[in-house]
């Protein structure tokens, strides 16, 4: 009886697993750089240092150039598969732009399949699907 009274309280005092909760969408925190932009199936070119960076205060900060730096926003979808963001961009009204979309993490590559602004959330990573406006390839910046 006392080694299962020592054994719960051990694991009632042990830090918990850092990580996302099963069922949670992969972690999208973190920088990442641009390694390939399809626009209807069509390669977009692209300035080869750009990054974007997706805070955990839901903030998404885009290096365009050396010297420019785009902040807009994003927020995540709970419990869907595949796993949905909505990309937010100041659109200079009262209302935002927004892309809804999806995404996926497969170790160090981050995939994002972009949706029509303030239209339906794409179904697939094909650039040339229905609803699909862009899909953006990205690697993880290691610290």
């Amino acid at each position: 009886m006392n080694a299962i009274f020592l054994g719960l309280s051990l694991m009632a005092a042990a830090p918990g697993l850092k990580g996302p909760a099963k069922g949670d969408p992969p972690p999208i925190e973190g920088t990442w750089k641009l390694v390939e932009w399809l626009q209807g199936g069509n390669p977009v070119d692209y300035w080869d240092g750009l990054t974007v960076e997706f805070t955990r205060d839901g903030k998404r900060l885009c290096r365009e150039s050396p010297d420019f730096v785009d902040e807009r926003s994003y927020k995540l979808i709970p419990e869907t598969k595949p796993a949905a963001i909505d990309l937010i961009r100041p659109s200079g009204g009262p209302m935002p732009t927004i892309h809804p979309s999806i995404f996926k993490i497969e170790d160090d590559t981050l995939v994002i399949s972009v949706g029509m602004p303030d239209g339906e959330r794409p179904k697939s990573f094909e650039p040339k699907a229905d609803g699909v406006r862009m899909v953006m390839t990205y690697k993880r910046v290691k610290k």
